[in-house]
């Protein structure tokens, strides 16, 4: 599931049925079936290309310790992500049946992502699923590998809840108020056998507010199952592991300003790690001159090994019809870091954008945008980017290690369908 009032991106993609195939008949009429199957096809997509002030490649601004960047002119890297969906089975008083398979493309600039800095390919989600399911509240019953709790905001990109990974559960089932989700998730493909992160994620979603608003909670436990290493002799004992528990209130109000307002709150914690945040997202429309707007102000302190850091971020963007496919955008972010053992750094970023669109809305797809990109940082910043070994900040140090301020023009496409 994801939850997100973007002003660019309210749902990537309105699916399109492709087929209705003699192969996937049999697969049905083996299924016991009650309809003919269909393939549904949807998919993200985005790339970007440019070069810096000084010459050379495109770099990305983000400050470090920020836990994200405003998007903007400011993504370097390419996502292609095409999914399919199957409807194998619809039974009677036994729900509908589906497998969901998305192969992706993915490439950060530099990146030594399974040895090479090429584009990378892998299978983000395979999963089968039952939906309108009566004896289950009408929800889903689910097992493989797939997006999960994916709590977004539009313009920084910023994953709130994000967890992904294999897993079983079921989903949406209708309490009467609200509805209720459960998983299991884990992820077999760690370096090591004998241990193995494992989360209970709890989620209960849909719980009417006031007026057009709605509240959403989001719970999660997390700990590691270990074993003995028999390849050693003699075996080496179990590893001891810190269990991650995490609480999240998310409340959407619908058609404020023109558009919707998302206050969220989290606290996450373990042995010698405590996080809280808390974020408010305004959307809207301004009619009259035919142009959207984004904001975001979020909060966020945390306590790593007896250390305390707070983050401050506010940022916002407007994106504008002119005439036709063209519009123009504007985005501003500022980001401050406040370590409790060094000086404040900060980071502001600026992106001036003209775009070309299939559509008249902000969120219409696919556009293609040419932006110049202005960022400026003090001394603090400009030493820990210099310090970070990150992607982004070695990039960003590579071109403008001696400076306190660069930019970056170029062009990128965006697409959903």
């Amino acid at each position: 599931m994801r939850l997100s009032i973007p002003m660019s991106a309210p749902s990537r993609a309105p699916k399109r049925r492709l087929l209705s195939g003699a192969v996937l008949s049999c697969v049905a009429a083996a299924a016991g079936a009650q309809t003919s199957p269909t393939l549904e096809f949807s998919g993200y997509a985005r790339a970007a290309t440019g070069v810096n002030s000084r010459g050379g490649t495109m770099v990305c601004y983000q400050l470090p310790g920020a836990d994200t960047k405003y998007r903007l002119g400011n993504e370097c890297d390419y996502v292609i992500e095409p999914s399919f969906v199957a409807k194998l089975a619809d039974i009677d008083n036994g729900g509908r049946w589906y497998i969901h398979l998305m192969p992706s493309v993915y490439r950060a600039w530099g990146d030594e992502e399974a040895g090479t800095d090429e584009l990378t390919t892998r299978f983000g989600q395979a999963y089968a699923y039952g939906a309108g399911i009566p004896q289950l509240g009408n929800g889903k019953v689910w097992v493989g590998r797939r997006f999960y709790d994916r709590v977004q905001l539009g313009i920084n990109d910023q994953f709130l809840e994000n967890h992904d990974g294999d897993g079983a559960g079921i989903e949406d089932v209708e309490l009467g108020v609200g509805k209720f989700s459960y998983a299991f998730m884990m992820n077999p493909r760690s370096e090591s056998a004998v241990e193995n992160r494992y989360e209970h994620a709890l989620r209960y979603t849909g719980i009417p507010t006031f007026g057009k608003s709605e509240l959403a909670v989001y719970l999660g436990y997390a700990n590691t199952t270990t074993s003995e290493d028999q390849s050693t002799d003699p075996p080496t004992p179990k590893a001891e592991k810190d269990a991650y528990t995490r609480l999240g209130l998310y409340h959407v109000t619908k058609g404020t300003l023109g558009g919707n307002t998302f206050v969220g709150a989290k606290i996450e914690k373990s042995d010698d790690f405590r996080q809280w945040r808390a974020v408010l997202q305004q959307t809207g429309m301004l009619d009259s001159i035919r142009t959207g707007w984004d904001l975001i102000a979020e909060y966020r302190t945390k306590r790593v090994s007896g250390a305390d850091e707070k983050w401050y971020s506010l940022g916002g963007r407007t994106d504008t019809h002119i005439s036709g496919p063209f519009r123009g955008l504007i985005e501003l972010g500022h980001d401050i870091i406040k370590p409790e053992d060094g000086p404040t750094r900060n980071l502001t970023k600026l992106t001036l954008a003209a775009a070309v669109s299939a559509g008249t809305q902000p969120s219409s797809r696919p556009t293609i945008r040419l932006f110049y990109t202005y960022a400026r940082w003090n001394d603090a910043a400009r030493d820990a980017i210099n310090a970070d070994t990150g992607l982004g900040s070695s990039r960003l140090s590579q071109v403008f290690g001696d400076r306190k301020s660069g930019s970056s023009i170029g062009a990128q496409f965006e697409a959903w369908w």
